[in-house]
């Protein structure tokens, strides 16, 4: 294993794999092997964290069917309020705060020999002040791992600050993508922002929400951002409906009318598969399902499979809604 000979010069070693190249799932893996076939997988024990909770349950389930058993055996993963691991369990998955609370209990981690911080570029506080601590821990654990990885980083930054830490960059497989931005789905489609059909329905128990997308005397700042670029943009090769739209856009608005024509016209017009769509959080995922599911087409249970999924939904909602997905 090419890792090993980057330990030999430090205890810090930064992956930089680009997306699909199984860093997540496969590195964990070589890395526990690499131990039982060393004779050491009965004191070997490997911590690798992940930003989310769903992200920490679903690689773990991964792993254990890529090895061939049961979820809770040599794998496993522990989450706030709930985990699944047993006695055997050499590798575990687990969010940030739950290392950051082990380490209220067991400062120097004594039983564990490798720590793996996936997605590091996920700047937060829980994910800043871990690599605070592991930076102090280090000269204390000389012989504990650490390995830092995410698909897009500045690994020169985190070596610096590892005081120049082994780097190993891994090619990965990526699908092309096609950049479209406001503009191009509008002139696509056809559709046309009004001032009239932007406003979006909350119902009347959130009736203040469709207020604060009402036009307001004084304009917020990315209102005043947007109507700056939009002035400074050059539009030339865009039709008039085009111009005019977005002369009328109004970005305090989500959009759901637009989303729904967008949905429709891909569902009726582009081939099968599946399309994500990001809201702001839970009042505006809920709000847009509830009208996506009065339309004829959309709403056809037969034809389109609505999925909602958010932190604050129950774990097994969020597994089944990852799996169906994968699936699909």
């Amino acid at each position: 294993m090419t890792q090993h000979s980057c330990w030999q010069r430090g205890e810090v070693v930064i992956i930089s794999g680009q997306t699909g190249c199984g860093k997540t799932t496969q590195l964990p893996q070589f890395i526990l092997e690499r131990e039982i076939e060393s004779l050491c997988g009965a004191v070997c024990n490997i911590i690798c964290t992940q930003p989310r909770r769903i992200s920490a349950i679903s690689v773990s389930e991964r792993v254990a069917f890529e090895r061939g058993e049961k979820l809770g055996e040599s794998v496993g993963y522990k989450v706030r309020l709930e985990g699944m691991k047993g006695r055997d369990t050499r590798l575990l998955f687990c969010t940030t705060g739950i290392l950051l609370r082990r380490l209220i209990a067991d400062r120097k981690l004594k039983d564990v020999t490798h720590i793996i911080v996936d997605e590091i570029h996920e700047r937060g506080m829980n994910e800043d002040f871990l690599l605070i601590v592991l930076k102090d821990l280090l000269p204390r654990r000389p012989e504990l791992k650490l390995i830092l990885m995410s698909a897009t980083l500045d690994a020169e930054l985190f070596s610096s600050y590892f005081n120049g830490a082994a780097i190993i960059k891994i090619p990965g497989f990526t699908y092309p993508i096609r950049t479209h931005f406001l503009e191009d789905i509008l002139e696509m489609s056809g559709y046309g922002l009004t001032p009239d059909n932007q406003i979006d329905d909350y119902g009347q128990e959130r009736i203040w929400k469709m207020n604060k997308q009402a036009p307001r005397k004084r304009k917020s700042q990315i209102t005043s951002l947007v109507e700056d670029a939009i002035r400074e943009a050059d539009f030339k090769n865009y039709s008039p409906q085009t111009r005019e739209s977005l002369s009328c856009w109004n970005p305090d608005c989500i959009g759901f009318n637009f989303i729904e024509y967008i949905l429709c016209h891909i569902c009726e017009d582009e081939r099968s598969g599946a399309v994500l769509v990001f809201m702001i959080g839970w009042d505006d995922i809920s709000a847009l399902k509830e009208k996506l599911l009065l339309h004829p087409v959309l709403g056809d249970q037969s034809r389109v499979l609505l999925l909602t999924c958010h932190g604050s939904m129950a774990n097994s909602e969020q597994v089944i809604c990852s799996l169906l997905m994968a699936v699909d």
